[in-house]
């Protein structure tokens, strides 16, 4: 009879030990949000349909005011390059940590 009991406990907290990992807070993760603004280095004014590329593989497209926001670019350094039709293309690094913001305002000359 003591046997069985001793069996039940260890299956009953080997049990609530496995149900414990499954649950509770998320591991944080390992990413953050570069953003910013581009600029025509001409007038100096925001220029929209510009393309920012972090490492070659998360994009995005600036806005009518020129803004833009990619998220989910992994800690450590990156490269950004950054360009629009009729400009040159323009090269950026930095590196960043997990949950960041990281303000990146580009311009691009014809």
């Amino acid at each position: 009879m003591r046997s069985r009991v001793g069996a039940a406990a260890v299956a009953a907290f080997s049990l609530l030990g496995l149900v414990s990992c499954g649950g509770g807070v998320p591991q944080q993760q390992n990413y953050a949000t570069v953003y910013g603004t581009v600029y025509d280095g001409t007038t100096g004014q925001p220029l929209s349909g510009a393309t920012v590329s972090v490492d070659s593989v998360l994009t995005a497209t600036s806005a009518s005011d020129g803004s833009f926001s990619i998220d989910n670019v992994p800690v450590g350094p990156f490269t950004a390059v950054e360009g629009a039709g009729g400009y040159q293309t323009h090269q950026d690094q930095g590196t960043v940590a997990s949950g960041d913001h990281f303000l990146l305002n580009v311009t691009l000359y014809h």
